[in-house]
C-alpha cells in the first residue's frame, strides 16, 4: 500500500466515524481502483469543466466516501468540505451526487452508473473527442440487469472509448454474494459482451491498475478491468467481513483502526 492510499483510507475512517455513515469496507476496496483512474486522466480539465474532458462516474455510489477521499487529494475538493460530509446540510452525502462539482452523476441504485457512463461515450465519440469515460462497478452490482444492456451495445458500438473497473470483492451487504446470486465468471461474460478484459490479482495494487488503463482502449473495443480487490482493505477486522458494509467504527474499534492503518509499512 502507498503512503498516499494509506492516507486517503485515515481521511475516509475519520469521515465515516464522525458521520456514523455507512459503507467503510466498500470504500475501502475501492480506495486504489479510484485513485488510479483520477492519476490517468487530466484533472485539470476536470476542474475547468472542459468539454472534451475525460468522464469518470462512480456507479458503486455507495462507496463514495473514497471518491471523495480521491478528489480531495487531486485538488477536486477541500478538506473543510470534507469535513462535512454526510452531516446535516452538506452536498457530500452517503451516495454520490452530481450537486458536488466535478461528480458527473448522482449513482446508488445500483446498476446506473454504467448506461449513463455508456451514454456519455457514446456522446464523447459523436463530438469526435478522444475523451473517455470510466466507469467503477462493484461486482454485487452486476447482478442488476441493466448494467449487461450497457455492455452489450458497448460491445457492439465498439467502444475503446468506454472503461468499466470492476471492484471484484466478493462481498455484498449480506455476505459471500456467490451464495445469493453467483455471476462468477465475470470475465468471460464480458468477453461474450465483446469486450477487451484486463484481470488484475492484486486489485488494491495501484500500480497495475494504472498499467491496465494505459493499455487499454487500443483494440476496437471496450475494455473491462476486474480488479480481484479485498473488502476493507488495510483494516484486519474489517477485512471480507460484511458486518462493515454498514457499520461505523466508533470508540475503541475506530482507534484500533487508525493505529493498524498507520502501522502499515508503505511503499
Amino acid at each position: 500500500m502507498t503512503e498516499e492510499n494509506r492516507n486517503i483510507r485515515l481521511t475516509i475512517l475519520k469521515m465515516i466515524s464522525e458521520s456514523g455513515a455507512a459503507h467503510i469496507a466498500s470504500a475501502f476496496s475501492a480506495v486504489e481502483i479510484i485513485n488510479a483512474v483520477f492519476k490517468s486522466v487530466d484533472v485539470g480539465k476536470i476542474k475547468d469543466g472542459d468539454n472534451d474532458r475525460d468522464r469518470i462516474v462512480m456507479s458503486k455510489g455507495h462507496g463514495t466516501a473514497a471518491l471523495y477521499a480521491v478528489m480531495q487529494a487531486h485538488g477536486l475538493l477541500t478538506k473543510e468540505e470534507l469535513d462535512t460530509y454526510a452531516k446535516d446540510g452538506s452536498l457530500l452525502q452517503g451516495h454520490a451526487s452530481h450537486h458536488v462539482p466535478h461528480v458527473e452523476h448522482s449513482t446508488g441504485s445500483l446498476g446506473h452508473g454504467t448506461p449513463v457512463a455508456l451514454g456519455m461515450a457514446i456522446g464523447l465519440k459523436s463530438r469526435k473527442f478522444n475523451a473517455r469515460t470510466f466507469v467503477i462497478t462493484g461486482d454485487a452490482e452486476l447482478q442488476e440487469g441493466s448494467n449487461w444492456e450497457a455492455f452489450m451495445l458497448a460491445g457492439h458500438l465498439k467502444l475503446s472509448n468506454y472503461c468499466v473497473l470492476v471492484d471484484n470483492n466478493g462481498i455484498s451487504q449480506m455476505g459471500e454474494f456467490v451464495n445469493w446470486c453467483d455471476i462468477q465468471p465475470i470475465g468471460e461474460k464480458f468477453r461474450s459482451f465483446r469486450f477487451d478484459v484486463i484481470e488484475i490479482s492484486d486489485g488494491n495494487n495501484e500500480e497495475e491498475i494504472i498499467s491496465a488503463i494505459r493499455q487499454s482502449g487500443r483494440k476496437n473495443a471496450p475494455t473491462a478491468i476486474i480488479c480481484h480487490t479485498t473488502k476493507g482493505k488495510g483494516v484486519s477486522f474489517m477485512e471480507s467481513n460484511a458486518v462493515w458494509h454498514y457499520r461505523p467504527p466508533k470508540g475503541e474499534e475506530y482507534q484500533k483502526a487508525v493505529a493498524e492503518l498507520k502501522s502499515i509499512q508503505t511503499l
